[in-house]
């Protein structure tokens, strides 16, 4: 007789435990959409848009190798001890963008370098860097596979860099690893809400 009203009081809170996932798991399958649009919805975070007079100061080293008369942005110039130098500008997905102090020489493995490398997001198979002033028949735009130079050392695709080129290291469009859980967790909530409805 006991063992009944124990069985008899632990069914109703065994449906209503399950009535409770159901419901919280509804609230997440419903909510992780929105949750995902606003993320993709929210405006270009650069911190070049944030603070571009921040993010354009040069170093103390870059600010002492400049010259104290104006000089063209695609010229080259030289520092105190005769280093011939040149501007180039960096934007995108890397840690210290902006315009930079390099010398006549600098290739991307020496750019990369100098903004401190790239962070997670970026794509390193699709750099570009694209002519202030590209020559006659020479493309605006050459694309680098920066990743193959980090993975070999290989520089044999580098383009030579000229005053005033700006080099772009875009976002990686693919799936990261936090959209692929989050997308993964969906679908487990939809599969468990499912699997609770049916049994019932």
């Amino acid at each position: 007789m006991a063992s009944n009203n124990n069985t008899s009081t632990t069914e109703p809170m065994r449906t209503n435990l399950k009535k409770i996932v159901a419901m919280l798991l509804l609230v997440q399958t419903v909510a992780s959409p929105f949750a995902a649009i606003t993320a993709l919805a929210a405006p270009f975070d650069s911190p070049l848009l944030n603070n571009p007079s921040r993010s354009y100061s040069s170093s103390y080293s870059q600010q002492s190798s400049a010259p104290s008369f104006g000089v063209p942005l695609d010229t080259y110039f030289t520092d105190s001890m005769g280093n011939i130098l040149m501007y180039v500008n960096v934007l995108g997905e890397v840690v210290k963008p902006g315009q930079h102090i390099v010398r006549q020489d600098s290739d991307l493995g020496t750019i990369y370098a100098v903004v401190g490398g790239a962070n997670d997001a970026a794509n390193m198979k699709k750099v570009r860097v694209m002519r202030y002033r590209p020559e006659k028949d020479e493309p605006l735009t050459h694309t680098v596979n920066l990743k193959s130079y980090l993975e070999t050392g290989d520089r044999s695709s580098f383009v030579e860099l000229r005053p005033n080129d700006t080099i772009v290291i875009p976002k990686d469009k693919g799936l990261s690893f936090g959209r692929v859980a989050q997308y993964t967790g969906l679908a487990v909530s939809v599969l468990t809400l499912v699997y609770l409805i049916q049994r019932d």
